[in-house]
């Protein structure tokens, strides 16, 4: 048996995550159409999103629901896939996060026959699917999307407000 690295394993799976989500949209877009792709691809990323909230949060060894916790949580993930951001830490209660690049975005502006579906999958996809795993997390932690780069803005915000 070859032995591999952690490295080996990070390049790897780095570089076939995204391709991996990619290529299965476009396959079951083809047998069943666009919309009813979007709709089974939302409910896939709206239960994965948990789990994967839910693996960093024990990886990480986090013990609470704060928003704190969540933006360490996301942040970690975000890094991890190749995400841009900036954190405006505004109180305990308040966090904005400006993304400046997006790796999802990144490869369908890579594909000239995608570049039609960043708006709807920006607007259709990523916003419920993120605020329905935010809820999951903690229900008192509110988002807000007043900009994001698949509809024309040069960020992407996600502005967060804990009601605790």
């Amino acid at each position: 048996m070859k032995q591999v690295s952690n490295e080996d394993k990070l390049f790897y799976f780095e570089r076939n995550f995204v391709t991996l989500d990619g290529l299965w949209m476009l396959e079951i877009e083809k047998e069943i159409g666009w919309d009813r792709a979007l709709k089974i691809d939302v409910a896939v990323w709206t239960k994965l999103l948990k789990i994967i909230i839910r693996r960093i949060k024990n990886y990480l060894k986090i013990k609470t629901d704060t928003l704190q916790d969540l933006i360490e949580i996301i942040t970690f993930r975000w890094s991890i896939e190749g995400w841009k951001y900036q954190i405006e830490n505004i109180s305990n209660s308040e966090v904005i996060i400006n993304i400046t690049e997006c790796p999802y975005k990144s490869s369908m502006d890579r594909n000239p026959e995608r570049q039609n579906k960043i708006p709807i999958i920006c607007k259709h996809m990523c916003e419920p699917f993120y605020k329905d795993a935010f809820k999951d997390f903690n229900p008192k932690i509110k988002l807000e999307r007043k900009k994001s780069m698949g509809n024309g803005d040069n960020i992407c915000e996600f502005h967060f407000f804990s009601k605790e």
